[in-house]
């Protein structure tokens, strides 16, 4: 679970495990403000490199908001309402060789953290502590240029309660997948059928929440709003 291409055996960022005809839908991309300079640049590897997928990711106090960068470069255009790019939270029990908490067991074993469309707060889209929001989609259709304007360029994500034993106990996933009724999952049971879609996209961001800020170094005095809420 540490790892966004390692969702799933087949699909990922694993570009020389498997050969085939198909090719990924889109090129997919979360960034935050890794290095807490108060800027997310895409050209700065502390922005979007190794620190996403190493415990503790991104250190987000309680009352903070921390601002994400989404990034989606579409390989395919006329997506006919096919295309999905869904976001979701998972919780990582770092006590299990398989990262999976039992049921009931994610409440008091993760920080919680909630993903608001703006820093207005006035749209949640995500909560690890509720159920029924642990996950989010968008959907493509054949709108174009203006369907790429229904993802957002920027989210935010809001401490609430810390992370109680492990660093990096939340990840924040995001995929970008073709939605096709003829999709199937095994190459080897039809792969007439298989052709007829395309690979999905991952990318994903750990997080570890803490009673306090982690502490920054602004380059800018923060003029650009990465951080905001408790100092």
């Amino acid at each position: 679970m540490d790892l966004a291409g390692d969702v799933s055996r087949y699909f990922g960022q694993r570009a020389n495990l498997y050969r085939d005809n198909n090719r990924k839908l889109a090129k997919i991309d979360l960034d935050a403000d890794f290095n807490y300079d108060g800027t997310i640049n895409n050209d700065d590897p502390a922005d979007g490199g190794a620190f996403e997928q190493t415990p503790p990711g991104l250190v987000v106090g309680v009352g903070e908001l921390a601002k994400l960068v989404l990034r989606l470069t579409p390989y395919k255009i006329d997506y006919q309402g096919r295309a999905k790019v869904k976001l979701q939270v998972d919780g990582i029990n770092r006590d299990s060789k398989s990262g999976k908490f039992d049921d009931g067991a994610e409440k008091g074993g993760m920080g919680h953290i909630i993903v608001w469309r703006d820093s207005t707060k006035k749209e949640k889209i995500l909560d690890s502590r509720d159920p029924n929001l642990r996950s989010f989609e968008w959907t493509l259709d054949q709108r174009t240029p203006a369907n790429l304007q229904i993802i957002p360029r920027t989210l935010y994500v809001e401490g609430v309660t810390p992370s109680p034993k492990h660093a990096g106990d939340v990840r924040l996933l995001i995929s970008c997948y073709d939605d096709n009724p003829n999709y199937e999952v095994n190459p080897k049971m039809d792969p007439r059928r298989w052709v007829k879609t395309f690979r999905p996209s991952f990318d994903h961001i750990l997080l570890t929440v803490r009673p306090q800020p982690q502490e920054k170094n602004f380059v800018n005095e923060n003029s650009e709003g990465v951080w905001l809420g408790k100092r």
